[in-house]
């Protein structure tokens, strides 16, 4: 049974298989290395819960942004094809290669315009555009357009 120490203000469990290691009972000081041990992993688990929240973040970000600059890219093959077809009415195809990434272009003539379509890749994305044309007293004139999904 434990015996009350007044000078101390503790009880001294003296039970025999009891041993104390600087005033504390040896069993408590295991609980209290368990108790910090979980309190670590779960501290580590948020951290990594966390971390992987943030580079998943990141990814969708990158890989929108490399959505927006292909389209970006083959709205530009667009207007290099209506460019081009005013100097060379002839032209069926065209490659463009930018910092931001390269474009397609292919021009089809068909009846009384030009059909033409360019996809643009920056990274891993890819956006295709097709566009129908007819020039006008020198001016471009869009029957339809249509974003292709690649």
């Amino acid at each position: 049974m434990a015996e009350y120490d007044p000078a101390t203000f503790q009880l001294n469990n003296n039970s025999p298989g009891t041993t104390h290691v600087n005033g504390f009972n040896q069993k408590s000081t295991g609980y209290v290395t368990l108790l910090i041990l979980i309190l670590l992993t779960t501290l580590a688990g948020f951290g990594t819960e966390v971390y992987l929240k943030a580079n998943a973040e990141n990814r969708m970000v990158k890989r929108e942004t490399q959505s927006r600059q292909a389209l970006y890219l083959a709205e530009g093959g667009i207007e290099w094809a209506k460019a081009h077809l005013l100097v060379n009415p002839e032209l069926r195809q065209g490659n463009v290669a930018l910092e931001t990434g390269r474009v397609s272009i292919v021009i089809e003539s068909i009846e009384g315009g030009y059909k033409v379509i360019s996809k643009g890749r920056s990274g891993l994305a890819i956006r295709k555009i097709e566009e129908t044309l007819q020039l006008d007293t020198g001016n471009w004139v869009l029957i339809s357009y249509q974003e292709l999904h690649y």
